[in-house]
């Protein structure tokens, strides 16, 4: 008897088990968050990505009920928060938040990623467009690309342009714009815009593409020039930089973005949950200003388009870094 007495419980402890694994994800999806989300980043505080996730993190907190806690894990270009990140589990607890280099421009150009961009992220969506631009020192005495671009097949030695690394997104758009004009340039690689900035203005390198936010300040100064800027339509904060489509170069339009990533597989209702997070942030009053001074273009964005401009542009900047050959290992 008591023999039966004990399977019998063996069979429903089984059985109330089995029904808990069934239930347990469905379960899962309805109680998120039920903890604090942890925002990874890969950069240390005080840059501009930074600001952004910080200034997200508090209406998106309030949305879901629960913390959202910014994490600086930074180191090798922000491949080691985005490995991280993807290693992690999917439950939506652990978000990356990242420009589109660290998504796209990373893996065409870093030749020992621990990470697959597509096969190893949800990707979650996108908090707004980053514009990129070009700017010239003063003494650049052309107006216009195609100017720039008999400057310096005239002499190649006398142009040089900067970038705030090498293998990053400036060096790649710096590529395209040779390979899509032919022009001449030899370029210098800094560590980082901050010592990139000085040289430019010092006349060193003459030539640098960069964020709005990079060169605002000193072209309002007059201390340097907007040439133009890589957008289908000129930008808000710097509206006299024409466009490269009015300069007649439509195919160097080409934006960046900031946005949110997990590992892949993470539910879908989690998902729209934490989407719908992100709306409550780009819609806040306070918060959607400050972003747009900042230069953030917000634009909401279907999660599958999201999905096929990371396809389609990490296709495009492997093809730009391979006839290059940017290989960084």
């Amino acid at each position: 008897m008591k023999c039966m007495i004990a399977r019998r419980a063996f069979l429903g402890a089984a059985l109330a088990g089995a029904i808990a694994l069934q239930i347990s994800p469905a379960f899962a999806q309805a109680e998120y968050p039920n903890q604090p989300i942890r925002m990874i980043l890969g950069f240390a505080p005080g840059a501009s990505l930074d600001a952004m996730a910080r200034l997200m993190a508090e209406p998106m907190a309030e949305y879901l009920g629960q913390p959202v806690i910014v994490e600086n894990r930074t180191g090798a270009s922000g491949n080691l928060a985005a490995e991280y990140v993807a290693r992690s589990k999917p439950d939506g607890y652990t978000i990356l938040f990242t420009g589109s280099g660290g998504i796209v421009v990373n893996p065409a150009t870093y030749t020992n990623l621990n990470f697959d961009p597509i096969k190893d992220f949800t990707h979650i969506g996108s908090l707004g467009n980053a514009d990129i631009m070009m700017a010239v020192h003063p003494s650049v005495p052309a107006k216009t690309i195609s100017e720039l671009v008999d400057l310096t097949k005239q002499d190649p030695k006398r142009y040089k342009y900067g970038t705030s690394g090498a293998g990053n997104t400036m060096h790649v758009v710096t590529e395209l714009f040779k390979q899509r004009t032919g022009a001449q340039i030899e370029g210098v690689h800094y560590r980082g815009q901050g010592p990139l900035t000085p040289d430019l203005l010092a006349n060193q390198v003459q030539i640098s593409f960069g964020t709005p936010g990079d060169f605002r300040s000193h072209i309002e100064a007059g201390a340097l020039r907007g040439l133009f800027v890589m957008s289908p339509r000129r930008i808000a904060v710097l509206p006299d930089v024409a466009t490269a489509s009015e300069m007649g170069f439509p195919e160097l339009n080409r934006r960046g973005w900031w946005g949110w990533h997990a590992a892949r597989g993470v539910p879908q209702p989690i998902v729209d949950k934490i989407r719908a997070a992100i709306a409550r942030g780009q819609t806040h009053p306070v918060v959607s200003e400050k972003l747009r001074a900042m230069g953030v273009e917000l634009e909401p964005e279907a999660q599958a388009d999201f999905i096929r401009r990371i396809e389609d542009t990490l296709k495009a900047y492997k093809d730009i870094a391979s006839a290059a050959n940017i290989r960084i290992q």
